[in-house]
């Protein structure tokens, strides 16, 4: 029985940028490698990881050949990609449910609702405003390396 978890786009890139929660963000993807957990995410991620390198460089944080191999590592990532109406249809309603600005983020919750697994993520006010009522989802900045 394959083990799943989601885990959002700002997870990953915390991993390849220097980012508040670099050293949470490598050993929570150390541990899913270990445990031989599968990460699934919306096709989404892709287009977000790609925006957020092509960002680094217009604002001169990265350069352009930086951000490519970033890019390509991201891209790489062994990540199963989702994406379907009904997926799309429960992102927004779960959006609507949590009152969220935009239904982007909303569809990883979707992914990891049908996969009945962790959501795990960087963004501190998506977690503020599905708790307490979805436990499963986690965000990073309550990871410890010693968990």
């Amino acid at each position: 029985m394959t083990s799943w978890v989601v885990a959002d786009s700002g997870i990953f890139i915390a991993t390849v940028l220097e980012e508040t929660f670099s050293q949470q963000a490598d050993a929570l993807i150390s541990r899913w490698s270990t445990q031989d957990v599968q990460i699934a995410a919306p096709i989404l991620f892709r287009y977000e990881v790609t925006s957020v390198m092509r960002k680094s460089v217009y604002r001169n944080l990265l350069t352009p050949k930086e951000a490519i191999q970033k890019r390509d590592i991201l891209l790489a990532q062994p990540i199963r990609l989702m994406i379907d109406i009904d997926l799309l249809k429960r992102g927004y309603d779960l959006a609507t449910q949590y009152n969220r600005p935009a239904a982007y983020d909303a569809q990883y919750l979707a992914v990891a609702e049908r996969l009945g697994c962790e959501f795990w993520t960087t963004d501190e006010r998506l977690y503020n405003a599905t708790q307490p009522n979805l436990n499963w989802v986690k965000w990073i900045g309550n990871f410890t390396t010693q968990s």
